[in-house]
């Protein structure tokens, strides 16, 4: 009787204890989880690529309008703009002590050469320099150039290569956005980091 019963009997662990529930690891379903063959340069390449940012033509072309106009004012005032601003003080010391010292040759010399230095550094200032004459494609940076057509036909061959890189760049295609030498650079990063 008492040997029915203890075989009968529930394990001592079942029913001393409430039943633990099966946790499973969630890393296989997270979005950031990366395989563990992958290297940190595969890593920071496909997070590269993920976070591009495309760039209109509007801004691309106000970011080369600053660097234009930055340049062209660093050619107005050049060396000979300062020592034009130089010449104006001593012209204007000169006449200031011919007028102190009561003569007129030095008077009048200390004026014509501050009206001649003066005409001399507006048109120096005011001129059109060569930085503001250069078309704006000239200062966009090398990122910011457009992709030409064989950098067109490279990024449709490492996408037809690979899926994961088709299906990054395909919202490239729909944008309005052209497609740059600096996206073309992202797509051969995560390539290159995919082969090693």
């Amino acid at each position: 009787m008492s040997l029915s019963l203890r075989a009968s009997a529930p394990p001592a662990s079942s029913s001393t204890g409430s039943p633990q529930p099966v946790v499973r690891s969630l890393k296989a379903f997270s979005l950031y989880a990366s395989p563990h063959e992958e290297t940190a340069a595969m890593v920071a390449a496909r997070r590269a690529l993920m976070s591009r940012k495309s760039l209109s033509v509007e801004e691309a072309s106000e970011r080369a309008r600053e660097r234009r106009r930055a340049a062209s004012q660093i050619q107005r005032f050049d060396r000979p703009a300062r020592w034009l601003a130089l010449a104006l003080f001593a012209a204007g010391a000169l006449a200031w002590s011919g007028s102190t010292q009561g003569s007129i040759a030095i008077l009048v010399t200390g004026y014509a050469l501050l009206a001649v230095t003066m005409v001399a550094l507006l048109a120096r200032v005011t001129r059109t320099p060569g930085a503001a004459r250069m078309p704006l494609d000239h200062y966009h940076l090398p990122d910011e150039q457009l992709a030409s057509a064989e950098d067109i036909a490279l990024l449709r061959r490492l996408a037809q290569q690979d899926s994961e890189l088709d299906a990054a760049t395909t919202a490239w295609w729909r944008s309005t956005a052209p497609i740059r030498k600096g996206d073309i650079r992202l797509a051969l990063d995560f390539h290159y980091a995919r082969q090693d």
